[in-house]
């Protein structure tokens, strides 16, 4: 039962995260906002892989698929105001 109370938040983080990541993308949120969330989620996604409730694989897949996301996030933001 701790567990999955521990995999809902880190589920809920990685889904903010993404949530403020399409929003940077769209205009509609910041991009310093989108780096906390993915910062934050990575955050809880260590520390869910700490108390051995995921894998450390699992762990540096969720975060290595988040990071991919706001690193293509900060290149078209940059990609759209140098043209």
């Amino acid at each position: 039962m701790r567990n999955q109370a521990y995999r809902s938040r880190m589920r809920t983080y990685i889904k903010r995260a993404r949530m403020a990541l399409d929003a940077a993308l769209k205009g509609t949120g910041s991009l310093e906002d989108a780096q906390r969330a993915v910062y934050e989620a990575c955050r809880i996604i260590d520390k869910t892989a700490a108390k051995g409730v995921i894998k450390k694989g699992a762990a540096a897949r969720y975060k290595s698929r988040l990071m991919q996301r706001l690193n293509s996030v900060i290149h078209q933001k940059v990609v759209v105001e140098a043209a």
